[in-house]
């Protein structure tokens, strides 16, 4: 055999015997997440779906950030007060860029006893704080003494909707005072007028008896509108039925809250920033449903997902009243 040829064969088997001598190098492999997805979050108010099926709205929050990516991927309920039921998602995140909504505050002579701090003012107040620059409100109160604003029914335009913080908390000032009876239907009618295809947030302290307007058709006019009514109900005195209000908000898509102490407003007011800027949907389906009127209290346990996180759970309380 030619030398060249030798040489050549030889060449071949040293380089493969080379290749086979040298590892390959190993493909880095991704750190596991280390941040959390969430590290609390709110429950923003209750949906009646029927008798036995509530659902709430849940915001997946980072300390005090809401988690805007954030992904439902379970949930368990425990620690029911009474009765039985199972937890499912009914709903993902769903984020709004810019919120357009309308404030309703009840300036009725029964806020003398039930806020007598005027602490509605602050709560209303801290809400605006929150908005970004592409958010607007509107501010409005309600009564019968107070002659309502040209075009609506009940109640008076104090602030057209703004991005103007210092002109929005100077309506909020104006809004707090105390007089009259309570037409909450009207005055839902008349949120829903001024935001069309937005929200409507109505603080109130009673049942109503002097709108002009029934329930059914402040449900109407806000479907129609396209405006989600969401609804913080202060019952000092544990003695209302918000029954119509919650059929309301549960009609146009909206939330339901209950507070029997104007201390809470603050904290109700916060919850509803968080509803309208990101929340997902929580059901809570009863398989032994208490007695109608109990109130019922428990945890909800919520796994959150996000990108680049790792996942986590989330213990929120809760409190429903059951029909």
């Amino acid at each position: 055999m030619p030398k060249a040829v030798v040489s050549a064969a030889l060449l071949t088997l040293f380089l493969a015997a080379c290749q086979r001598g040298t590892p390959t190098p190993a493909v880095p492999v991704p750190a596991a997440p280390t941040v959390p997805a969430a590290t609390t979050g709110t429950v923003n108010g209750v949906r009646v779906v029927d008798a036995s099926t509530y659902q709430v709205g849940f915001t997946p929050l980072s300390d005090k950030d809401i988690v805007a990516n954030g992904q439902l991927k379970a949930v368990t309920v425990r620690s029911l007060s009474a009765g039985t039921a199972t937890a499912s998602v009914c709903g993902q995140v769903q984020v709004q860029d810019a919120i357009t909504v309308a404030i309703n505050l009840d300036s009725t002579g029964s806020m003398v006893d039930n806020d007598p701090g005027k602490l509605r003012r602050a709560a209303a107040q801290a809400f605006v704080t929150r908005m970004t620059a592409q958010d607007r409100a509107a501010v409005l109160s309600f009564d019968t003494y107070t002659s309502a604003s040209t075009g609506l029914l009940a109640s008076r335009l104090w602030q057209d909707f703004s991005a103007d913080k210092t002109l929005l908390n100077a309506a909020i000032t104006k809004a707090t005072f105390e007089g009259g009876s309570t037409q909450v239907y009207d005055a839902i009618v008349d949120a829903s007028k001024l935001a069309p295809m937005g929200t409507a947030l109505i603080l109130t302290d009673g049942e109503d008896n002097s709108s002009r307007n029934s329930a059914q058709k402040a449900i109407d006019e806000a479907k129609k509108n396209g405006t989600k009514v969401f609804v913080i109900g202060l019952d000092a005195r544990n003695t209302l039925n918000f029954r119509a209000l919650e059929d309301i908000t549960a009609a146009t898509g909206g939330l339901f809250q209950k507070t029997g102490s104007a201390a809470d407003l603050q904290g109700f007011f916060d919850r509803m920033y968080n509803a309208f800027r990101a929340q997902g949907c929580v059901q809570l389906s009863f398989t032994q449903k208490p007695a109608a009127g109990t109130a019922v209290t428990g945890t909800l346990s919520v796994t959150v997902g996000a990108p680049d996180r790792r996942d986590a759970q989330v213990d929120v309380p809760f409190t429903l009243t059951v029909r």
